[in-house]
């Protein structure tokens, strides 16, 4: 099965299905009419409620889940995804987190070139090298096909970085052989915009997960706001 390459833009969730993951593909329906949409998910998922094309994939063997990091299955399932899905430009996302503004094509349209990926603020960026946020990426399908095809599994024993810091640092060191100091080239590679003005995203782990809750209550989330669009507009 291949997704009609008749469409510009199309939606690429990627992941195992959760309680919110038919009201994300409903309202992706209605806010983004002219996309296609698919789910890339496990064969061990009930997939029988899926409002969008669906593939089925078995996910990685692993004895050893490196905790709560699912690295190779997220390779394994954007690869299988972008397969299958055939269009100019791929939003990747998750299938546990809305992202409510229906503009977001138009956004990347002007604001990112077609070399380079746009992502969601996650205020890290600047303070730890290679942290770039896997919730979404916004990219033409030709830039998702080389980071993730081309991106090495993880082999190792524990991980020492986090999944973030992995997948950014092998883009960057092994696909794109860039070794220059992260700060003078993480524009070179990714145009970042506001989680909650660009992307305005809802994640369910926000809002239905205890220990998140409690360990961000500690947080001001006020100034996580104004933190992440201060960022956007200063490096526009």
């Amino acid at each position: 099965m291949d997704i009609s390459s008749n469409y510009k833009t199309g939606i690429l969730l990627q992941g195992k299905i959760s309680e919110w993951t038919v009201d994300i593909i409903k309202e992706y329906q209605n806010n983004f009419p002219s996309s296609t949409i698919l789910l890339s998910t496990w064969t061990t998922e009930n997939v029988e409620n899926i409002p969008c094309d669906v593939i089925q994939i078995q996910p990685p063997n692993q004895q050893d889940q490196i905790g709560f990091y699912t690295i190779n299955h997220q390779i394994i399932g954007t690869r299988a995804g972008l397969e299958k899905i055939h269009c100019d430009i791929v939003m990747k996302c998750r299938t546990d987190q809305f992202i409510h503004n229906s503009k977001i094509f138009e956004i990347f349209e002007t604001s990112c070139s077609k070399d380079r990926i746009m992502v969601p603020n996650n205020g890290n960026q600047d303070s730890i090298d290679y942290y770039i946020s896997d919730y979404c990426q916004i990219a033409t399908r030709n830039i998702l096909l080389q980071y993730w095809n081309l991106m090495p599994f993880f082999n190792e024993p524990y991980l020492s970085i986090s999944p973030e810091q992995y997948l950014t640092k092998n883009y960057l060191l092994k696909i794109k052989k860039d070794s220059k100091p992260w700060k003078s080239v993480i524009n070179d590679y990714f145009v970042i915009r506001s989680f909650y003005l660009d992307f305005q995203i809802e994640w369910e782990k926000m809002i239905k997960s205890e220990p998140y809750r409690v360990q961000n209550q500690t947080k001001d989330i006020k100034l996580n706001y104004y933190n992440d669009i201060n960022y956007v507009q200063k490096n526009l």
